[in-house]
């Protein structure tokens, strides 16, 4: 009745064109795996991204406490000098 079927069957082989369970099986385990492992990478870049944030924030932080004590330290020879005129007069 349907003797092209049973020649692919009887090989052992499906016929052309159609994947076996287990390829299929086996490629979507291989996807799952490229997934979770992009997964991973995107996860870890994030975190480091956050770190790297907060990092800059304590960077500009520090920066600018080190720049008002320049400022204040530039400007105690002017207020020394002052009080040794007052001193003087």
């Amino acid at each position: 009745m349907f003797s092209f079927i049973k020649v692919g069957v009887a090989a052992g082989k499906a016929p052309y064109g159609v994947a076996k369970k287990d390829d299929v099986n086996a490629n979507m385990n291989r996807m799952r795996d490229t997934v979770e492992s992009a997964c991973g990478v995107v996860n870890d870049t994030r975190n480091k991204l956050i770190e790297r944030g907060q990092k800059l924030g304590e960077v500009e932080i520090a920066s600018k406490q080190m720049s008002e004590r320049a400022e204040e330290f530039a400007s105690l020879p002017h207020k020394v000098m002052l009080k040794q005129k007052q001193k003087a007069e």
